[in-house]
């Protein structure tokens, strides 16, 4: 458990709802085991409630956590990087060119864009419509796109992302 501590750019949700699926316990369980309402479990997983020292005190003990204040101190971290990141989230390309369905796993607003880059250049080229790849490609710079799209080595959309390229990158 102690190495969930050392994640600072974690959600305490994200975790227990790891450590959940590791122990084989749904939310429902868990909420009958801790005599609370489901969506209380589920609302500290989305991250729309926070933990409380108490919650998380009679969550560690219910799930065999033992190092006090084990969730309270995952949330701490996780905030103390929210906000020393923040400016890097801050830095992002014109989202509303960006479809919802292309980053269909995460919230486009939470992206670290500039961490993240050779990820979100995957996606565009092999996900994205004209819109979204030449948004991606003004805000990178092509150089910097044609440098991320030369170190995936997956075969993987493959077919799709090279024409892209070809389009977009190689034609202008």
């Amino acid at each position: 458990m102690k190495e969930y501590l050392d994640m600072k750019g974690v959600p305490s949700g994200a975790v227990l709802l790891h450590i959940l699926k590791k122990k084989k316990m749904t939310q429902k369980e868990l909420s009958a085991l801790l005599s609370v309402l489901p969506h209380q479990i589920n609302n500290l997983i989305t991250g729309k409630r926070k933990f409380t020292i108490a919650f998380s005190l009679m969550l560690e003990k219910a799930l065999e956590i033992n190092i006090e204040g084990f969730f309270y101190m995952i949330q701490c971290n996780y905030e103390i990087y929210q906000n020393t990141h923040q400016p890097d989230l801050d830095y992002h390309p014109d989202l509303s060119k960006l479809s919802r369905s292309l980053f269909w796993d995460t919230l486009p607003e939470k992206i670290d864009w500039n961490r993240h880059k050779d990820w979100v250049i995957e996606r565009v080229f092999e996900y994205g419509d004209k819109i979204a790849i030449e948004e991606i490609t003004q805000f990178y710079g092509k150089d910097s796109v044609r440098m991320s799209l030369s170190k995936i080595n997956k075969n993987w959309k493959k077919e799709i992302r090279n024409k892209n390229i070809a389009k977009y990158i190689e034609e202008n």
